[in-house]
């Protein structure tokens, strides 16, 4: 007799994952538990490496919301930390002149760090079922190049139910389980990656500057693969681009108060 397959969200606690769970409760689709896989800046000292906004709402608000509906929620912290991973030599590379130096800062567009941590971690996860599992993932109807992508075991519930990204981001708010993120920011991901617009970076340098400091101490490595923080800046060049960008907010700001009286 074939085992019945277990039925997991994957959720990123984005508004299209946090959509899919509220669709397969009101839809009484099979459900047996979420999870969720937070990126680790630094284990030794408890460092996430997810938007600090957003993860100290996953844990205060939306896992205490989905557990008191019924939901299982499994936390997963990912293998590998950033940190251990940027602070390696490398033993191997294209690039004989890169060998025993240090990656340090993460290649725009090219998230090593993925690979290595959030994807084993999710990998081991699964690997402890021994029944089949069916996979939920928040892919968006009106995201037709990931839907095509989708694997036989994974399944699109906001493409079954014909909802689109905006449509996902109203249910969410229906529920009072959408982000804080999304109130300044489109798109997730950790507050360290050399993709976040100039904005958030200035964002996390002005109001978090513990995290910030991290970075600085990661700059102050010798013998790295490239000064490079991402494809535009240097870590130096990059902190001269946030002063001006702190000016242009701090003007915006008082301009904005202006206006109110």
């Amino acid at each position: 007799m074939t085992p019945q397959p277990l039925y997991i969200a994957s959720c990123s606690f984005g508004k299209d994952s946090v959509a899919t769970i509220l669709l397969a409760l009101e839809n009484n689709e099979p459900l047996d538990r979420v999870v969720f896989v937070e990126v680790i800046f630094d284990h030794s000292h408890n460092i996430s490496g997810e938007d600090p906004d957003h993860i100290k709402w996953v844990r205060e608000v939306a896992i205490p919301k989905l557990e008191a509906m019924g939901v299982r929620v499994d936390v997963v912290r990912s293998v590998a930390d950033y940190k251990g991973w940027a602070t390696q030599p490398l033993a191997k590379s294209n690039n004989p002149e890169r060998i025993g130096k240090k990656r340090v800062w993460l290649l725009q567009g090219q998230c090593a760090l993925n690979c290595n941590g959030k994807l084993k971690a999710i990998r081991n996860y699964y690997r402890q079922f021994t029944q089949p599992v069916v996979q939920y993932v928040g892919i968006a109807i009106d995201e037709p190049q990931r839907l095509a992508r989708l694997t036989a075991n994974k399944i699109s519930l906001l493409a079954k139910y014909g909802y689109t990204e905006e449509m996902a981001r109203r249910k969410c708010e229906e529920y009072g389980l959408l982000s804080p993120f999304y109130d300044k920011w489109k798109r997730n991901g950790c507050w360290f990656c050399p993709n976040k617009p100039i904005p958030y970076l200035a964002h996390i340098r002005r109001h978090y500057p513990p995290l910030w400091e991290e970075l600085r101490k990661f700059n102050e490595i010798p013998n790295k693969v490239s000064e490079k923080f991402n494809k535009r800046y240097t870590f130096n060049e990059l902190e001269a681009r946030l002063d001006r960008q702190d000016k242009i907010d701090l003007f915006n700001e008082k301009h904005k108060q202006q206006t109110l009286f």
